[in-house]
């Protein structure tokens, strides 16, 4: 009896050992399970937050380009007086060599009259030449122009001066964006908005739109030049300082 007890005792514990055993490995599955599915979840989750995340940077980014610059008049950047007699409006590239020659000719004429109060100078540059260059240098400049305007708008006039003053030549990969961050240094403009937009290419819409609104007036060409609204076909310094002379009086 004594032995049959024992054995019996023997196979209980046996079975009871085995029973735990077999509970600690279900309790070991489990966990693993559970480690996996948190894993997943995990990545799932960061995952989630990194397209989130890039999205709402793409978003931003998108809505920055449309942003104009601030500081505009009427949609162009205007120098000079509000109540002057005259507006001159030039629509210009700065890579188009014919706008150089415009502010060559003209630009000590309208800096005098805005001095005067005669007129007011209104600039609207638009980006029709990126074909002349291979690094779309007619895009990047008026990004870095817009830039001045949004940050430091006293110092466009400056900056624009030494744009058409060191302009590429046509069919160039014309000035990289160093070279335009440090015109905006020797103006005293805002540099890290100007390395900013460059960087981002922040006023890519914007530009895009005033190109087309440039083509939707039916202007094929630049320098276009308009006073109190009238195209100009002539815009030499004599033509000009007499239809301004003649608005003025």
């Amino acid at each position: 009896m004594t032995n049959a007890r024992t054995a019996r005792s023997a196979r209980e514990k046996s079975a009871e050992l085995r029973a735990e055993a077999a509970r600690k490995e279900a309790r070991r599955r489990s966990m693993l399970v559970l480690s996996a599915v948190l894993a997943v979840l995990v990545v799932a989750v960061g995952a989630t937050i990194l397209v989130r995340t890039a999205g709402d940077q793409k978003a931003a980014q998108v809505a920055a380009s449309s942003r104009p610059p601030r500081n505009l008049a009427d949609g162009g950047i205007a120098v000079g007086n509000a109540d002057a007699a005259a507006t001159i409006e030039v629509f210009e590239d700065f890579q188009c060599p014919a706008c150089k020659s415009f502010e060559d000719a003209n630009a000590a004429q309208l800096a005098a009259w805005v001095q005067a109060g005669t007129a007011r100078v209104v600039y609207r540059p638009i980006s029709i030449l990126d074909r002349s260059s291979s690094t779309e240098y007619s895009t990047r400049a008026l990004t870095a122009a817009a830039a001045v305007v949004d940050a430091s708008p006293a110092k466009f006039v400056a900056f624009h001066t030494l744009l058409f003053a060191n302009q590429p030549a046509e069919n160039t990969p014309g000035l990289d964006d160093g070279q335009l961050v440090s015109f905006a240094q020797q103006v005293g403009a805002d540099v890290p908005a100007v390395q900013t937009a460059l960087k981002q290419r922040r006023y890519d819409t914007w530009i895009a739109t005033v190109t087309d609104e440039f083509s939707k007036r039916g202007f094929t060409g630049t320098p276009t030049i308009l006073v109190n609204g009238v195209r100009l076909e002539d815009w030499s310094p004599e033509n000009l300082r007499a239809v301004v002379t003649k608005a003025a009086g």
